[in-house]
Order: C-alpha cells, then structure tokens, then sequence
C-alpha cells in the first residue's frame, strides 16, 4: 500500500479560483502543509469517506515540500488513483454571493 494520490484534478481544488474555501483559508491550508512538511488531502475523498488521497495539484505542484512524499517517492510507493466522485461543487465565490443575496432579501 502506497500513498494515494488522484489521477486528475477535482473541479474544485483547493489550489484554483473554484475553490470550497476562502482564498485566506486556502492560503492557511497551503502555509500549514509547507511549515509542517505535510500534505492536503482532497476534500472530495474525505467527504465520499475514501481512504486519505492526496490532492492531485498539490502533489503536482507543492508536493515537494511534503516529507511524506517525498519519501513515498523514494520508496516508489505512490499510487494514482481514480476520483469516485468528480460533481463540481459551489464554490466559496459561489456560496458567498448566495448568502449576500438572502441576506438582502430579509
């Protein structure tokens, strides 16, 4: 057993504009993994309550400064697997101006 990594990028990764949190909290997330020189699971893995499964940008990109891949890498122990769920969800922009928009309305 490896270290699980997606195949393809989800439609709302965590490292693009359709993104499920706020850009400040993107930035914490993505800050937090390099300070603690750990990974960022995708979120859409731990909501279909997969197996952990490391966000295919962020191994692409950053991954680098994760010591858990890194040694996975050595090891030749990363798996790529398939999304079981690859739906687009609202994303924080999205969520934001719906929220404005009730607001409004009360």
């Amino acid at each position: 057993m490896g270290l699980k990594v997606f195949k393809d990028c989800c439609k709302n990764c965590l490292l693009s504009e359709d993104r499920i949190v706020s850009s400040k909290r993107a930035k914490e997330i993505i800050k937090d993994c390099a300070e603690k020189q750990t990974h960022f699971i995708c979120h859409k893995a731990t909501m279909n309550n997969d197996e952990e499964v490391i966000c295919s940008r962020f191994y692409k990109t950053i991954g680098y400064k994760s010591q858990m891949v890194r040694i996975a890498q050595r090891l030749n122990a990363v798996e790529f697997v398939e999304q079981s769920d690859s739906d687009k969800l609202p994303t924080f922009k999205e969520m934001s101006t719906r929220q404005r928009s009730v607001s409004n309305q009360l």
